[in-house]
């Protein structure tokens, strides 16, 4: 899997709401498939989402699923112009949403990576990093950075 790069990174993206936010997060992670497969991706991250919310806490939310529509996973992250509620347990709206989704037919490595997304989302400095980036690239880096320091080192780093 590709690790995030700034292309797969929006800043202060409007999001009104958290079905806004996912909607968002389903166009970035389809972005050049048609829209068959990007609809395919929302109803898939809404099931997920219907579960159970997916926010993480201190601001954050992890919405994930399984699809049989994409070849390979895919990874987003978007920062929110203006923090949204999520139903976190904690009470605190979401301003930072990373978004994945799955190949249905490959388990390979998706719980893994969801456990150390989630390892590195709870890290302080991270989130003040990621929500006081410049630019997509800086994002990029923070993540790269964090991603390597988390173990186990295979499981979402790899290039």
């Amino acid at each position: 899997m590709k690790f995030l790069g700034a292309e797969d990174i929006a800043l202060d993206l409007p999001a009104a709401s958290k079905q806004a936010a996912i909607e968002s997060a389903a166009d970035r992670l389809c972005r050049g498939d048609d829209d068959g497969d990007r609809k395919a991706v929302l109803q898939a991250l809404n099931a997920r989402e219907q579960l159970g919310s997916t926010a993480l806490g201190r601001g954050v939310a992890l919405p994930h699923a399984r699809t049989d529509v994409l070849g390979e996973p895919r990874v987003a992250l978007m920062r929110l112009e203006q923090p949204v509620d999520f139903g976190a347990a904690d009470g605190d709206p979401v301003d930072l949403v990373l978004a994945v989704v799955w190949p249905a037919e490959a388990m390979d490595d998706f719980l893994g990576t969801l456990s150390k997304f989630c390892k590195m989302m709870r890290e302080p400095r991270l989130l003040q990093g990621l929500r006081d980036a410049a630019d997509s690239e800086a994002a990029s880096q923070l993540l790269r950075v964090a991603a390597e320091q988390t173990a186990p080192a295979q499981s979402a780093a790899r290039a």
